[in-house]
């Protein structure tokens, strides 16, 4: 990948709702799961059996973390196939979702607890970048990716949403809108009144658009009337602010990253050290390898897993053949 700074990549905002990162929260019955599978062509991962009254969906039903991981591998892996199925993935109890990773961790490492890993120590850092990295593979996947959740009331008696406190700061600061749902009870004939939907943050509790134009209260929650909302409000920023709106596509290709393959890379770093050794810079080049990979080391015996360091390794190289 090359990253020149003189030259570089300009963010742009996408139309519609492709792409769209949504955190939907709040208590029992109000409609979360059954408006989010009326999303166009759901997925669920389904963490808990909030399907058990909707027929129809498609859906994976987590039990252990490697299921997780396989769903997410499987959509990574026949990304052309499945983008032609589904347009929505739906991560219903992301709540749930640290408890199957804590146990993963723990299996892994042969401990009871996390706490109990690394010597005393504990597991909290393998634990952290295990969440983070599966998420982030999710995220990644550039679908409307929605985060299913239940509310929880903090010290001060605000509601936030439900979730390990080391995973759910990961969601909600990725998620491009944080919704609230709130009961509105039962009409006079005793049928359930749709909840109401809140997108902006007051004293009672947090939610958030990162889209100023989008209206931050929708009175009847449900998925079209979220749709509306949303691509009725990213386009009217649009028009108020002169930005030229995209499709997702346009912003996937915008902000695809060109990454040297493992091959290219090695094939690049042998081509630069045999130009290095003919300028007798051949001690220079070793002080750089072990600089990253320890003495004695030679960056020929990188493995697939050292992608990243080896670019640093052939950008530092580069360097040194230009001086």
């Amino acid at each position: 990948m090359s990253i020149d700074i003189f030259n570089p990549q300009i963010s742009v905002v996408a139309q519609g709702l492709e792409g769209k990162k949504i955190l939907i929260y709040g208590s029992n019955n109000l409609g979360k799961t059954y408006q989010a599978s009326r999303m166009e062509k759901p997925f669920f991962i389904a963490f808990e059996k909030g399907l058990a009254a909707i027929d129809g969906i498609p859906f994976a039903p987590i039990h252990r973390w490697s299921d997780f991981v396989k769903v997410v591998r499987q959509f990574e892996r026949n990304a052309e196939k499945a983008k032609e199925i589904y347009k929505t993935i739906v991560i219903d109890g992301a709540d749930i979702m640290a408890r199957y990773c804590s146990k993963y961790i723990c299996d892994t490492y042969g401990v009871n607890r996390l706490k109990e890993g690394n010597n005393g120590y504990g597991l909290w850092s393998e634990f952290e970048t295990e969440l983070w990295e599966q998420i982030d593979k999710l995220l990644s996947l550039d679908y409307t990716v929605v985060f299913i959740t239940h509310e929880v009331e903090d010290e001060d008696g605000k509601f936030q949403p439900k979730g390990d406190k080391r995973l759910m700061p990961t969601i909600r600061d990725n998620c491009d809108f944080t919704i609230y749902l709130k009961s509105n009870g039962v009409d006079g004939d005793g049928n359930v009144i749709k909840s109401s939907a809140y997108l902006a943050e007051t004293d009672k509790f947090f939610a958030r658009s990162k889209f100023d134009y989008v209206p931050t209260f929708i009175e009847e929650f449900t998925a079209e009337n979220l749709k509306k909302a949303i691509v009725e409000g990213i386009a009217k920023q649009g028009e108020a602010e002169g930005i030229d709106l995209v499709t997702a596509k346009e912003k996937r290709e915008i902000y695809e990253v060109a990454e040297n393959s493992y091959e290219e890379l090695m094939d690049e770093i042998k081509e630069v050290g045999i130009q290095l050794n003919e300028k007798g810079k051949l001690e220079e080049l070793n002080e750089i390898v072990e600089k990253y990979l320890g003495e004695g080391a030679k960056v020929t015996e990188c493995t697939k897993k050292q992608v990243d360091v080896m670019s640093v390794i052939l950008d530092e190289l580069k360097d040194l053949l230009e001086n």
